[in-house]
C-alpha cells in the first residue's frame, strides 16, 4: 500500500523512483504524459498514475490513498503544478517536500554572477522574445513547447526560429499549429552533451540560444559551453525564486529511507499482540464470478496480493480495487513468507490460487507451513474455496460428479488408462507434457477407443470451448496445454485392459 507520492516527469522524479525500487519502497509516481511514464523503471513497487491532475483531483487521490508524504519533483518552471500540489497537500494533510534541482551556480559555475559577456538574463519567455525582436539571426529555443507561443511575436519567426522539443506527436502538432514546421522542429530527448549542442547550433547557423536555468540535470552548463565556443549569445530565462527552496536529490533519498523505517516501526508497534492475516483464496476458473462472495470481499481488504503473474495482473477482474493493493507476482510459499518478513508494514496478505483450494492446489502446502513454528505465532490464515474445474464442467455436462475419479496430470504422472479401465468416469487436469493428444494416444494404445471424452478449455471465459468425442476423433484436433478432460467408459462396449 503506497503511502508516498512522487510528482515526477523529470530526471529527479525518475531517480527517486529508481531509488524506491532499489530500497523496496512502495511508491506512487504521478506523471503528466505517457512519455514520462515510459521513462520510469518497471517494478511491482512503482504504481504509475499517468495524466494531468488538477488541484482537486490531487487532493482526492491523496485522501483516498492515505498518502502520508508527497515529493514534488516537477520541473523548476512548473510553477502552477507546484502551487496546486502544495494546496492539495495542505487540504489532505499530507507532508510536502520540494525536491529542488541543483542549479548551475550551486554546482560551481554558470549562474548569474559567473555569466559570460554573451549571456543575457531575462525573467520570462515574453521578455526573451522582446529582446530578440529587433535582432537578426537564427534562434534555437530549448525551453519546451509550452513557451513557444511567446516567440511568435518575433517578426519572421517561421524562418528564424528552431524549436528543440520532446519527441511526442502532441508536441510536434502544437509546434505546427504555431507555424513552426519541418526542419524548424527538432524532436529529441535530452539532456545533450556539449559536443551535440555545438554541432546542432553550427549546423543550423543560429546566433541566439534560448534556454532556462534548468540546472545540471537539464544540461544547462553544456548549453552555455557550446554557445560560448561558437560566440552564440545565450538568452537565459531565470529560475523562479520559489524553486530555490527545498531539499536536494540526496536529501530526498534520505527522507524516503527514514519514511520506510518509520513505517516499519509503526507496523511493529501497532497491535504487537495481534497476528497478521493471510487469506488463501481460490479464484475458480479465472473468469468473473468464479470466486465465492466471501473470497471476493476478503480480496478487497488485502493490502498485498501474491500469486502467478496472470492472476495478480487480472486481480481487478476478480473484484480487487484498481489502486491501493500491492501485487507481487510470486507464488512459492517460502518466497511469500520471506517477503512478508521483510515488509512487516503489510498486515493483511492474500494469496491467489487457480481453481479450488481443495483440488490439487498449492493452498494445502501453504496452510501446512503456516501451522508450523515460527509462522503459527505470527500469522492467522483462512482458506476461501473457489469454483473447481470439475464441478464447473460437470454442471455444463448436466451430470453429477460424486462418483467421478479425480486425478491430475498437471505437473504429475499417472497411469490414466489403468484409472479409466477401473472407473466408469475419470476427470483429470492437464498441463506441461501431458496434452489432449498424448492422452488420446495412451487410451487408444490400451484398447480404450470408445471412451467418451469431454475436453474443456478456457472455462468460464468468453472464449470458453467444450468439445466431446472419442479418442480417435479428438487426437486430430488442437487444444490448449491447460485443459481439463472428463473420460467416461461405456461398460457395454469397452474391453478390459
Amino acid at each position: 500500500m503506497c503511502r508516498i507520492l512522487i510528482f515526477g516527469g523529470t530526471t529527479e522524479g525518475r531517480l527517486l523512483a529508481e531509488y524506491c525500487m532499489q530500497q523496496e519502497i512502495a511508491v506512487c509516481v504521478s506523471v503528466v504524459s505517457g512519455y514520462g511514464a515510459d521513462l520510469l523503471p518497471e517494478s511491482r513497487l512503482i504504481h504509475v498514475i499517468s495524466g494531468r491532475m488538477e488541484e482537486k483531483e490531487m487532493e482526492e487521490f491523496m485522501s483516498r490513498e492515505s498518502i502520508r508524504t508527497v515529493f514534488d519533483a516537477t520541473h523548476p518552471y512548473a510553477v502552477e503544478a507546484t502551487v496546486n500540489i502544495k494546496e492539495a497537500c495542505k487540504r489532505s494533510g499530507a507532508s510536502y517536500v520540494r525536491v529542488k534541482r541543483e542549479s548551475a551556480a550551486e554546482n560551481g559555475g554558470g549562474g548569474r554572477e559567473a555569466s559570460a559577456s554573451q549571456t543575457v538574463y531575462v525573467d520570462s519567455a515574453s521578455e526573451a522574445a522582446r529582446y530578440l525582436k529587433d535582432r537578426e539571426g537564427g534562434i534555437l529555443v530549448t525551453t519546451g513547447s509550452r513557451e513557444l507561443a511567446a516567440f511568435t511575436a518575433i517578426p519572421g519567426y517561421e524562418d528564424r526560429l528552431f524549436a528543440r522539443v520532446l519527441p511526442s506527436a502532441a508536441v510536434i502538432c502544437a509546434c505546427e499549429e504555431l507555424g513552426i514546421k519541418g526542419k524548424h522542429v527538432i524532436a529529441m530527448q535530452g539532456p545533450f552533451s556539449e559536443e551535440l549542442n555545438r554541432a546542432m547550433m553550427e549546423q543550423l547557423g543560429v546566433r541566439y540560444l534560448v534556454t532556462k536555468e534548468a540546472g545540471t540535470a537539464g544540461g544547462f552548463l553544456e548549453k552555455l559551453s557550446a554557445a560560448s565556443a561558437l560566440s552564440v549569445t545565450t538568452v537565459v530565462i531565470g529560475r523562479p525564486s520559489e524553486d530555490r527552496d527545498g531539499v536536494s536529490l540526496e536529501e530526498a533519498k534520505k527522507l524516503l529511507m527514514e519514511s520506510k523505517l518509520q513505517t516499519r516501526s509503526m507496523a511493529g508497534s501497532e497491535n504487537t499482540s495481534a497476528k497478521r492475516k493471510i487469506s488463501l483464496m481460490g479464484t475458480g476458473m479465472g473468469g468473473r464470478g468464479q470466486m465465492t462472495l466471501a473470497a471476493a470481499e476478503e480480496l478487497k481488504r488485502c493490502d498485498v496480493l501474491f500469486g502467478a503473474k496472470r492472476m495478480t495482473e487480472a486481480a481487478e477482474t476478480l473484484g480487487a480495487p484498481a489502486d491501493g493493493i500491492l501485487r507481487i507476482p510470486i507464488y512459492g510459499n517460502r518466497e511469500i513468507l520471506e517477503w512478508l518478513e521483510n515488509h512487516p508494514e503489510y498486515r493483511n496478505a492474500g494469496v491467489l490460487y487457480s481453481g479450488d483450494t481443495g483440488f490439487y492446489s498449492g493452498a494445502s502446502g501453504m496452510a501446512a507451513m503456516l501451522l508450523q513454528e515460527p509462522y503459527c505465532d505470527i500469522y492467522d490464515y483462512c482458506i476461501y474455496p473457489g469454483i473447481s474445474s470439475v464441478s464447473y464442467l460437470c454442471a455444463k455436462m448436466g451430470r453429477s460428479w460424486e462418483q467421478v475419479k479425480l486425478i491430475s496430470l498437471h505437473g504429475r504422472d499417472c497411469d490414466v488408462s489403468l484409472e479409466v479401465s477401473q472407473n466408469p468416469a475419470v476427470f483429470t487436469l492437464l498441463g506441461g507434457v501431458h496434452t489432449v493428444k498424448e492422452l488420446c494416444e495412451q487410451l487408444l494404445n490400451h484398447g480404450l477407443s470408445n471412451v467418451r471424452m469431454t475436453v474443456g478449455e478456457r472455462l468460464s471465459y468468453s472464449d470458453e470451448r467444450i468439445v466431446a468425442g472419442t479418442p480417435e476423433q479428438l487426437a486430430a484436433m488442437e487444444f490448449s496445454s491447460l485443459a481439463v478432460v472428463m473420460m467416461e467408459r461405456d461398460e457395454g462396449r469397452e474391453g478390459t485392459r
